[in-house]
């Protein structure tokens, strides 16, 4: 029958809810340092001095420096490429090879009908006690906590969304991070195609004899104007307003800047042969940076007295390739009081010369009242 595809995808949805983690747990490999925040923040330029003065910190409530939140669900959960005790991680001299991964202990999975591609989709961070300088974190969890069944353009298979629990080195609850990904078995090359959207492909940058003349004529920009002594409070704001726009020119060099600063070394993110090997069209942003962009925006919009409450979900839809100049603007579209915070909800979205890429998805924040 025509939807005998979805009705296997049931056993999937029945054992929605539970954890499938096995009681794996992955601690960082590393303290979060001084020098570590230093690096992340070299490629998104955020010089909030909540990230590198610790006195400035401590006044706004703070224990120490604060680790961008946009580091949570990976840079400061890192467990290590290469530790004593492992094998060498570049066994070839080919120039393309992948840093292969350690064997980890195998954890349950769900049962789900076959399968044979898949892709991230979906992205929301829930925050609560802030990361700081000295904390060490561990991911534990693996709960699936939604299974939805859907034909799309590219092949029939299921939207999943996973749940993860970050703590800190005393238990506290840092934050909650749910992933959604798209698993399915492709159509055949003459099967139908719904309307379902999946990400587009970008066109590809081609350097040549004037961009090579160009990076030799290279100055720096002026700092930005931004002036952290200024506090924006709950009753300066109205729904409507917008943020500052951000842009971020993605150069190589910012590429591999950040791949260093954010710990994600796929080289999907800084090896063209790679990347379009995968059938993207270049080298591309990684997630952590791209939400790195979307705390800036958001952070010199509320200043140093606000807190991030939660990220997303927003969708990825567009690779945000080399060579173009990423724009990350965003709007209030609700504020309102619940449990002695005072709260504003802003749409963000990020766009390229090919339209939206990132979102639109909401960031919630609070702000200090002036009552």
């Amino acid at each position: 029958m025509a939807d005998e595809w979805q009705r296997d995808w049931q056993q999937t949805i029945d054992v929605v809810g539970q954890d499938f983690s096995g009681g794996i747990q992955s601690t960082a490999i590393d303290e979060i340092e001084k020098s570590a925040v230093r690096r992340f923040l070299e490629a998104v330029e955020l010089d909030c001095p909540l990230h590198y003065d610790a006195e400035v910190a401590r006044q706004h409530g703070y224990r120490n420096i604060v680790a961008p939140v946009s580091g949570i669900s990976q840079t400061w959960i890192d467990s290590a490429l290469w530790r004593p005790g492992l094998g060498s991680r570049y066994p070839s001299a080919h120039p393309h090879v992948d840093v292969p991964r350690e064997p980890v202990a195998a954890a349950p999975t769900p049962p789900t009908p076959h399968t044979t591609v898949g892709f991230a989709t979906d992205i929301e961070i829930e925050y609560f006690e802030p990361p700081v300088v000295g904390d060490r974190l561990t991911v534990r969890g693996r709960k699936l906590i939604s299974c939805t069944p859907r034909e799309t353009r590219v092949g029939r298979g299921a939207f999943m969304v996973w749940e993860r629990e970050v703590v800190n080195q005393d238990g506290l609850r840092v934050a909650l991070l749910r992933n959604g990904g798209y698993s399915y078995l492709p159509f055949e090359s003459d099967a139908p195609a719904s309307t379902e959207r999946a990400p587009r492909a970008m066109p590809a940058h081609n350097p040549d004899e004037d961009d090579l003349i160009a990076i030799r004529n290279v100055t720096p920009s002026a700092p930005a104007p931004v002036d952290w002594s200024r506090q924006r409070y709950y009753e300066d704001v109205q729904v409507g307003d917008e943020i500052a726009p951000l842009t971020m020119n993605l150069t190589i060099a910012r590429l591999v800047i950040e791949a260093g600063g954010n710990r994600d070394f796929n080289q999907i993110h800084h090896n063209t042969p790679v990347s379009k090997a995968t059938g993207a069209p270049e080298m591309y942003a990684n997630n952590v940076f791209i939400q790195s962009w979307w705390e800036r925006a958001v952070r010199e919009y509320i200043g140093l007295g606000g807190r991030f409450k939660k990220t997303g979900p927003f969708r990825m839809r567009v690779f945000n390739t080399v060579g173009e100049a990423a724009v990350t603007t965003g709007k209030v579209t609700k504020k309102w009081q619940e449990a002695g915070e005072h709260l504003v909800e802003i749409e963000v979205q990020t766009t390229t010369s090919v339209g939206v890429t990132v979102g639109p998805g909401p960031v919630l924040v609070t702000l200090p009242s002036r009552g």
